[in-house]
């Protein structure tokens, strides 16, 4: 993991690191639901692509990809931060979140 984020989450109080946690989880969803939303695009414009084309389905792909490496380093960061903190915090918008 990035020393410098180490440093910067082993300096916080627990309060500021469960409100960092939230954040970024609430980050890493918005992320994923980007993703889903393009890859379902992408699914859509191949089925109906016989009818009619995409305006771009290159720059469809390429947006999808950049959405799964961005989710990919958001996932990263949450696990960092979740680690350090050493439980997943509830978020006010999940009763299904606990902490460990």
């Amino acid at each position: 993991p990035p020393t410098a984020v180490v440093r910067l989450l082993s300096e916080m109080s627990t309060d500021d690191l469960e409100a960092v946690a939230v954040d970024v989880v609430r980050e890493h969803r918005r992320r994923l639901q980007c993703a889903q939303q393009l890859f379902e695009a992408i699914e859509r414009d191949r089925k109906t692509e016989s009818l009619a084309p995409a305006a771009n389905p290159a720059r469809l792909r390429h947006d999808y990809r950049m959405a799964l490496v961005n989710l990919h380093g958001q996932h990263q960061l949450v696990s960092l931060v979740v680690g350090v903190l050493g439980y997943v915090p509830r978020l006010d918008d999940d009763s299904s979140s606990a902490r460990s």
